[in-house]
């Protein structure tokens, strides 16, 4: 068994420890149970760019001329090539509803355990193209750290010029509705702190909260190293794990604009996934890329029920070689260097039922 095996089955065993600790905990005495329902929706824009032809800076603004495919390029066997940039960019939409249960437990008279709990949340999701439900237990032993683990289940189907869910066997997903399963089964653990917690006060809510996530993906017809689309997304995707960080600085206000803050996501692919076609090897075209997603976030609070978060982000890309670049298939280009650009802007809106 390898490093990465032995890693990977130390995570699952982990986060049946998580569950199971979790579970039990529904029968130990509590003061009171807590269940909460949510209705959401989720919108995005994203800007057009150039799809991995970066700038001389390092850094790419919008673009919205497309580059078409030059005449006489020389393309491999069977890539049809593509043009760079759409001159119109992307949109992404989903609602979601969401039931919650907290259960005290283990809880204690201190600021450090007096909110002790078990969250047990169940989700479903549902898109233009996709379809999903999820199951989540988040174990939170003292105040400044908790445990989570989950499962998620979803299938997709082609409609209105748009793909959910297929295999990516050439730069083109698959447009069969309904192909197969796609299952995500994570665990985490978050770290948080709020300064009102040393130094009480309606205006010291200055946080912080860095989350780290191990996460297994798998659609039930791709083989080992066969890429996949889901959620109408690149078609970049691989069975196998993902290391994810999310990192939040922030400050929290007694206003209706209730909280600024700064948040970086990061996403990067390890073991047998990350080594497909890592950046330095000759012709990689960067399986083992770290994806960076940061900028700005606002959340506004109308009411108890009624709440808005609004996020602008920019990303790093993968930049690629001037003769590959117009390669229709990702798998048959070649990683040159890094770029920044602009990303999205997003709205999530919030509503709470009871």
């Amino acid at each position: 068994m390898t490093k990465t095996e032995k890693r990977m089955t130390l995570v699952k065993k982990a986060a049946a420890v998580i569950l199971f600790v979790c579970v039990g905990a529904v029968f130990l005495p509590a003061r009171e149970i807590k269940h909460e329902t949510k209705l959401g929706a989720q919108f995005a824009y994203y800007f057009d760019d150039h799809e991995g032809a970066e700038s001389d800076n390092g850094f790419e603004l919008p673009d919205y001329s497309p580059e078409e495919l030059p005449e006489g390029y020389v393309l491999p066997a069977g890539d049809e090539g593509r043009d760079l940039g759409n001159g119109f960019g992307s949109v992404e939409f989903k609602t979601f509803i969401d039931h919650s249960i907290t259960v005290p437990v283990l809880t204690g008279s201190g600021p450090l355990t007096k909110g002790n709990s078990v969250k047990f949340s169940f989700r479903g999701n549902l898109a233009p193209v996709i379809a999903s439900v999820e199951a989540k237990a988040v174990l939170t032993p003292v105040a400044f750290l908790n445990f989570e683990t989950g499962f998620s289940l979803g299938t997709g189907w082609h409609a209105l010029g748009f793909n959910g869910i297929g295999l990516n066997k050439d730069g083109d997903p698959e447009e069969d509705s309904f192909p197969g399963a796609v299952t995500e089964t994570w665990l985490g653990a978050t770290f948080q702190f709020d300064l009102a917690a040393v130094y009480p006060g309606e205006w010291n809510h200055a946080v912080v909260l860095a989350n780290a996530k191990f996460k297994h993906s798998h659609f039930s017809a791709a083989e080992d190293k066969e890429p996949w689309q889901w959620e109408a997304d690149a078609g970049e995707n691989f069975n196998g794990w993902e290391f994810l960080g999310t990192y939040v600085l922030g400050y929290q206000m007694p206003l209706k604009l209730n909280m600024i803050a700064l948040m970086l996501e990061t996403e990067q692919y390890i073991g047998s996934a990350a080594e497909i076609s890592p950046m330095d090897e000759k012709g990689g075209w960067g399986s083992d890329f770290v994806k960076l997603r940061f900028g700005p976030l606002a959340n506004i609070k109308f009411s108890e029920d009624h709440s808005l978060t609004v996020l602008l982000q920019l990303k790093t890309l993968r930049g690629y070689t001037e003769d590959t670049i117009h390669c229709n298939y990702f798998m048959n280009r070649d990683y040159d260097s890094g770029y920044l650009e602009f990303h999205r802007l997003a709205l999530a809106y919030q509503y709470k039922l009871f």
